[in-house]
């Protein structure tokens, strides 16, 4: 059995791919951060009880979905789309791409919609989450599309800075549509690449 970076035949393990993309700029954040977390919404559900002791089952719709991710930034933004170097700017306003040297992200009011792409694969070529995996290497992948970041908090209590960023993204459109899946392909399928993302729009094809 071979065991390499990505982990063995049994589980995935070590390593991921992240990329966050707000239809404009994408970035991938895996280099800067330590652990991901996912929580989807629980499907909602709780009871009526009748006069005569029988039960009903009430649903209710899927709860709020919430990714956080522990980034160790060494700048307030990202330079340039690909690999970042700071996630403040995601929180702030949007991915600011400031190659100037000197950057300068204001909190602001604007709330921006971004995709976020998370990719598990053992194909050693793969070099952004939303890519495709050719036939002959395993992949699993989950997007969030249309999701906010609600939160980037700071710390610096254990000797090291570390900032926690939160996304948070409702599972269905107005129309009933969903904006989160889970995909995955064996050796003997490809992983198709995901779309250009238009906020609002496209999600993912």
């Amino acid at each position: 059995m071979t065991i390499n970076a990505t982990g063995s035949w049994d589980a995935w393990q070590r390593q991921a791919q992240i990329n966050i993309d707000d239809g404009t700029t994408s970035v991938d954040v895996e280099a800067v951060t330590e652990t991901c977390e996912l929580d989807v919404g629980e499907r909602s559900f709780d009871m009526l009880t009748l006069l005569n002791l029988g039960q009903i089952p009430k649903f209710g719709p899927i709860g709020i979905t919430t990714l956080t991710l522990e980034v160790y930034p060494l700048q307030a933004g990202t330079a340039a789309a690909g690999t970042a170097t700071g996630v403040w700017d995601i929180f702030a306003s949007k991915p600011a791409v400031d190659a100037s040297g000197e950057m300068d992200v204001d909190l602001s009011n604007t709330l921006t919609r971004y995709r976020v792409a998370i990719l598990l694969t053992n194909d050693d070529d793969a070099t952004g989450a939303e890519e495709e995996i050719d036939s002959g290497d395993l992949a699993l992948r989950f997007v969030m599309a249309d999701c906010f970041c609600v939160s980037c908090k700071s710390s610096f209590t254990d000797g090291i800075f570390k900032q926690t960023l939160v996304m948070k993204g409702i599972a269905f459109r107005k129309d009933g549509t969903s904006n989160i899946k889970m995909e995955s392909c064996t050796a003997s399928d490809t992983l198709t690449a995901l779309g250009t993302y238009t906020p609002g729009g496209t999600r993912w094809a």
